[in-house]
């Protein structure tokens, strides 16, 4: 499989989503990459802090026909960050507190907002944040050149 800029790379990629607490926006990316990635990732996703997944993240999940309500949200491990290809920063605030990419893993920043703003959360702010998640996990997967079935 070619990625990387050109790089030929053996499937599977080691694609690592990261956030602050693996609630939401990370556990949207772990598993649309997982769905659309299929057997050609290997995908993980954690927060600097563990948090319960939350109910809105499964709700809005299962909309589209994927059950995440078995998942559970993790801390980063840096075994996992290590042998990652891709490290995806998923929030601004990880910048200043997320372990240094070391070189040769891509390093990429979405910086989506927290749709579960504690007093301010809404289902819709989840979806909208879910269909930018889509979008950009699917590019990602198009741009490591990683098969995307129709």
């Amino acid at each position: 499989m070619k990625g990387f800029g050109g790089k030929m790379h053996k499937a599977p990629v080691n694609i690592y989503f990261l956030c602050i607490q693996n609630r939401c926006r990370s556990q949207i990316a772990e598993a649309f990459a997982k769905e659309y990635g299929g057997s050609n990732v290997n995908v993980h996703s954690a927060g600097l802090e563990a948090s319960d997944v939350h109910p809105l993240t499964v709700e809005v999940m299962r909309e589209v026909g994927i059950d995440i309500a078995s998942n559970v949200s993790k801390r980063i491990d840096m075994k996992t960050f290590v042998a990652s290809n891709v490290i995806v920063k998923l929030c601004e605030q990880l910048k200043e507190r997320c372990p240094i990419v070391p070189f040769g893993i891509a390093n990429v920043e979405w910086n989506i907002e927290d749709p579960l703003v504690p007093g301010k959360e809404s289902i819709e702010a989840v979806r909208v944040a879910r269909d930018e998640i889509k979008d950009k996990v699917i590019d990602l997967l198009r741009g490591l050149n990683v098969p995307i079935p129709d």
